[in-house]
């Protein structure tokens, strides 16, 4: 299972789990998983990109398979870069990583994020 990074918004009493590695939500759903996330710059490109290649399939047989082959190629890459865009857009929106408990240095940080510890 992918680690998660955890990011808190300092104004908010609210942390975000996102998960490292790839994103299947991205990659099947496409632009309603960036809407779910409020990521609505991506939600637009992806979506704007789904469409062309969906009507560049109506042209012809041979532009068909290409718009195909095309399309999974961009699902896929959204699957592989969806959840970093998702961390830099919350982090657009003023959440910073929340260093684990007991993590001594930034490799420790990166390498085993946990959820955070309660503050009474």
């Amino acid at each position: 299972m992918a680690e998660k990074i955890y990011l808190r918004h300092p104004g908010k009493d609210e942390t975000v789990a996102v998960a490292t590695g790839f994103s299947w939500g991205a990659l099947l759903l496409g632009f309603v998983w960036a809407m779910s996330k409020r990521m609505w710059f991506a939600t637009f490109i992806m979506l704007a990109v789904n469409t062309l290649l969906f009507f560049s399939g109506l042209w012809g047989e041979t532009i068909g398979t290409i718009g195909l082959v095309l399309s999974v190629l961009f699902g896929v890459a959204c699957g592989v870069y969806g959840n970093q865009w998702h961390r830099w857009t919350l982090e657009q929106r003023g959440y910073v990583v929340v260093r684990p408990a007991g993590a001594d240095s930034a490799e420790a940080q990166a390498t085993h994020a946990r959820p955070p510890e309660q503050i009474p």
